[in-house]
């Protein structure tokens, strides 16, 4: 039996995104959607040669987008309906951040505060070294590079030097973050939200946001967006799960007239 993992080590450690295997195989958690399922799928079905490096990453990839022995499903469909695109790779970024904090530390802390002309690699391994309290900074800056390049978070121009990438999500993408934030209706004030820190770790420039929020009004996502008084604020329609039901409805309505 397999010894559950501490809360330090996932504060202190991450290896092997597999972002691309990530990407060709979670839909199959439709089909296996308990985390020993899943996982067994993966060892049959991944690439590697090995079985045990199979196992490994198959282990890595249940049990990073699992809670409480079930799969994430929401993120399953997600893939499903938009494919390998800008946007699933976005919302698979999101929920990386989430399954693992150092990733998000990483993203929110260093990533986002490189300065336009970047910075070289040396400059993570520094950020790194004070965090990990022995663990091998190289083998984590690896994946986290690997990671953000996947995913569209960073540019390396030339060898050692690396600079962020700031850009507004696709719509699709915010509004399943929004579900995923806020699963209940709620009011929620703007600066709160953009303030959290895994919006600066999503590398979604604060002025996007405002426009994104009036996208999401006119997709029936959010119900309404007022200014009272120093409050600007939003309140959102329906539960989280009716609005990633709507839009992955939406989003099949429109494949099939396309």
């Amino acid at each position: 039996m397999s010894k559950p993992v501490s809360s330090r080590v996932r504060r202190t450690y991450f290896a092997h995104p597999l972002v691309e295997e990530s990407l060709k195989f979670l839909p199959a958690a439709l089909e296996y959607p308990t985390t020993v399922a899943f996982r067994e799928f993966l060892v049959a079905h991944l690439h590697h040669n090995s079985i045990n490096s199979r196992y490994r990453f198959a282990k890595y990839i249940a049990h990073r987008f699992s809670k409480d022995g079930d799969m994430n499903l929401d993120l399953a469909r997600t893939i499903a309906c938009f494919g390998d695109s800008r946007i699933s790779r976005e919302i698979l970024y999101f929920e990386m951040l989430l399954a693992v904090p150092l990733l998000q530390e990483i993203a929110a802390l260093w990533l986002a505060e490189i300065p336009e002309q970047g910075v070289e690699r040396s400059a993570l391994l520094t950020f790194l070294e004070a965090r990990l309290g022995g663990r091998s900074a190289k083998e984590i800056a690896g994946a986290a590079v690997n990671t953000f390049r996947s995913c569209g978070k960073l540019q390396i121009p030339k060898p050692g030097v690396y600079i962020p990438v700031w850009t507004a999500p696709p719509l699709e993408a915010f509004l399943y973050v929004l579900a995923r934030l806020y699963p209940e209706p709620a009011m929620v004030r703007v600066d709160l939200f953009s303030g959290q820190q895994i919006l600066r770790a999503l590398l979604w420039p604060t002025p996007s946001i405002e426009g994104l929020l009036k996208e999401a009004e006119l997709a029936g996502h959010i119900s309404k967006i007022s200014q009272l008084d120093q409050y600007h604020q939003f309140t959102l329609a329906g539960s989280g799960q009716n609005r990633l039901h709507r839009l992955l409805n939406l989003s099949k309505q429109g494949e099939g007239a396309t």
